[in-house]
């Protein structure tokens, strides 16, 4: 039989009751307070996990162009044997630098060649001294009669440097009979008069426009050289001065040069910064015609001044959004995304996870490349050329998946690669269009290594000047190698005929 409760006990207990009900209540409230205060934090702990890979990101894609601007200040240094960073990985992109065979060199290759008969400037006869009484020679240490002559001929090479009894610079006096006219009232002359005693002739000033745009010299080194080698003073302003009128010179040639690169069938076309201005260069694939155009903006009209009515042509160029909306056909340059994928594979800022797939994006890419770069060596075919680009659409295409180890460099340049990928598989409809945009690069390579070096275009009409002397320089210098002068003398002599 149960025990039964005391009125002590039964009051204890209840109220022991009555105080669990409010516990529990406030349990209750507390529970549901902490469960709103659990589902904000995990929406913040989401919100800041998808900021921090946000921010990783950008960090990432920070610590890449720090890398690359690095490697364009510094350069790129040479690994050490010791050095174990990614020894391993380079093995993966050697395609790239794969060491070509050898070619075995004659003996005479390591030698001058020998001059032609035209260019013998001076012959000199070397004999042995023979006694008088005789027509034989004698040993001069032994005494006995030497035999079986030979002529053994060799050329010597050399160039006359100026000195102050041998200068190697002329003036010329000239001594002009002028008659004046009562009638007319005018001096006639028999040579026209310059406004100057003494003036600079055509020689120097063709020199000295080589020295500028061919030689990459600064306006100090070209007086140096004159003064060193001629004995020729030329002031500052005297070569800016000569520089400007050279230019009035070619400008004839200049328009013929512009004419025949709009007729052209297809032009490479890019540009660089040529500090406070732009440099823009337009040069044909075939030929070794070039434009320049030296301008104050990077603007799409530039692209557009240097075309004109070129509507007809394919042009070949990166991906720069000036040259997006032109209405002429395009080719964009295979070159730069593999570059910029071979930077990523060789940046020793991202984790190694990342990195090595960023270098197998490379093998990839690589192998789309050069499957590419076959098909376009073969004889065009465009039935076979059809089939051959659906298989690169489809490498393509498989390439620029979306994956999670991708970083922002990279997603970028698979994107870029699926919106214009008709533009980049333009070279397989057409014959001899090629897939990169190298050409256009290595004309400007030249004014690259000039903006190091020597002076800048600071004003419209120098920078109008030097885009007419590099277009016509240049251009003369790769066609006629071998009488470069005298084709720019005609030149500025067909101005005043």
């Amino acid at each position: 039989m149960a025990e039964k409760l005391s009125n002590q006990e039964i009051k204890k207990r209840l109220q022991e009751l009555a105080n669990l009900k409010v516990l529990h209540k406030k349990s209750v409230e507390q529970n549901i307070k902490l469960r709103a205060e659990v589902k904000v934090l995990k929406r913040d702990v989401k919100l800041k996990d998808k900021r921090i890979a946000e921010l990783e990101k950008k960090l990432e894609s920070a610590l890449v162009s720090i890398s690359e601007l690095q490697q364009i200040v510094f350069g790129k240094k040479n690994k050490k044997d010791n050095d174990k960073d990614d020894n391993n990985n380079w093995s993966l992109i050697l395609w790239a630098k794969k060491s070509k065979e050898r070619k075995l060199r004659s003996r005479d290759s390591y030698n001058r060649d020998i001059p032609d008969c035209k260019d013998i400037t001076d012959t000199r006869y070397h004999k042995l001294n023979n006694k008088p009484w005789t027509n034989y020679c004698f040993c001069p240490d032994c005494n006995i009669k030497l035999r079986n002559r030979k002529i053994v001929i060799f050329y010597e090479e050399d160039i006359p440097l100026s000195s102050e009894d041998h200068k190697l610079k002329t003036v010329t006096e000239h001594q002009v009979e002028k008659w004046y006219c009562p009638k007319c009232k005018k001096w006639i002359s028999a040579f026209p008069i310059p406004p100057k005693k003494v003036i600079i002739w055509d020689k120097v000033k063709l020199y000295i426009c080589y020295l500028s745009i061919l030689m990459r010299l600064s306006i100090s080194q070209i007086q140096y050289l004159l003064k060193d080698t001629f004995y020729f003073k030329v002031s500052d302003w005297e070569i800016r001065n000569i520089l400007e009128e050279v230019s009035d010179k070619f400008s004839l040639e200049h328009e013929r040069i512009k004419d025949r690169l709009r007729k052209w069938k297809w032009v490479h076309l890019d540009e660089t910064s040529w500090w406070p201005m732009w440099l823009w260069v337009m040069a044909s694939i075939d030929t070794e015609d070039v434009l320049y155009l030296a301008t104050k903006t990077r603007g799409k009209w530039n692209a557009e001044t240097l075309l004109w009515d070129f509507f007809e042509a394919i042009r070949v160029s990166d991906a720069y959004w000036a040259y997006k909306n032109l209405i002429w056909i395009c080719q964009l340059c295979w070159a730069h995304p593999f570059r910029y994928i071979r930077t990523l594979a060789q940046t020793k800022t991202l984790k190694i996870n990342t990195k090595k797939h960023c270098i197998k994006s490379l093998e990839e890419f690589s192998k789309i490349y050069k499957k590419l770069n076959l098909c376009l060596k073969e004889d065009f075919n465009e039935e076979q050329r059809q089939v051959q680009k659906l298989e690169l659409i489809n490498l393509l295409k498989d390439f620029c998946k979306p994956h999670k180890k991708d970083p922002k460099k990279l997603e970028d340049i698979k994107k870029l690669l699926i919106d214009r990928m008709d533009e980049y598989l333009t070279c397989m409809n057409y014959a001899w269009v090629p897939s990169d945009n190298n050409k256009a690069e290595r004309k400007l390579r030249h004014f690259v290594i000039k903006r190091k070096i020597s002076f800048w275009n600071t004003s419209t009409d120098w920078a109008d000047a030097f885009s007419i002397n590099a277009s016509v320089l240049m251009t003369y210098w790769k066609k006629y190698p071998e009488n470069l002068f005298s084709k720019l003398m005609e030149l500025v002599w067909l101005k005043f005929s």
